[in-house]
């Protein structure tokens, strides 16, 4: 009488390892997937992630440093202004990659700001210039701070009507008044914070 016999040990032992290998492909296939989903939203919402910089390339906002200062026409540095003394603005820019690259520091990327607390009291952006404001690309060295030409302030609040004395505006607040100060060269603005006083 023939009889039924079940499979010998070592063939249960190779379908269940077997089993456990596509178990685990298919783990190691839906983490990866997982992953990389992860990854790609990660990439979307952290834009600040370090790109790869070409040289002689356009710089990303990334790569530059501006500083703002405030201080008297020949770039010395002064947080405090006398009655008739106007403050002097420029600003240093910086670019800290490891390769050159070109940024636009023209007067159409170049602006300055003031505050005081929430209000804002002056802006380069209200100044009628006498001429277009336009483009100038400059190749920025790697740690190599370029400092801007200075320009000063007729302390006054600026307007759709112009930002100087010229314009018919009239001074601001002074006797000990603080302001801020912020400068913006093509979308980057200034790190640091320059608070000054008019007496």
């Amino acid at each position: 009488m023939p009889q039924n016999y079940g499979p010998r040990p070592s063939v249960l032992w190779a379908r269940r390892a077997l089993v456990l290998v596509v178990l685990g492909a298919l783990v190691w296939g839906v983490f990866a997937g997982i992953s990389a989903v992860f990854g790609f939203v990660g990439g979307i919402l952290n834009p600040a992630k370090t790109p790869v910089l070409v040289a002689g390339g356009t710089c990303q906002p990334q790569q530059i440093k501006v500083d703002a200062f405030v201080g008297t026409a020949d770039q010395t540095n002064q947080l405090a202004f006398n009655a008739g003394d106007k403050p002097y603005f420029w600003f240093t820019i910086t670019n800290t990659s490891t390769v050159e690259c070109n940024f636009n520091v023209g007067t159409s990327a170049t602006f300055f700001k003031i505050t005081s607390g929430q209000d804002s009291i002056w802006s380069s952006q209200d100044c009628k210039l006498s001429s277009p404001r336009t483009d100038t690309i400059m190749s920025l060295k790697p740690n190599t701070p370029v400092t801007s030409l200075a320009d000063y302030w007729d302390r006054v609040r600026s307007s759709d009507q112009g930002c100087s004395l010229k314009d018919g505006l009239t001074e601001v607040s002074a006797g000990g008044a603080s302001y801020v100060l912020k400068a913006e060269v093509n979308g980057v603005i200034s790190e640091n914070t320059q608070q000054f006083v008019l007496n």
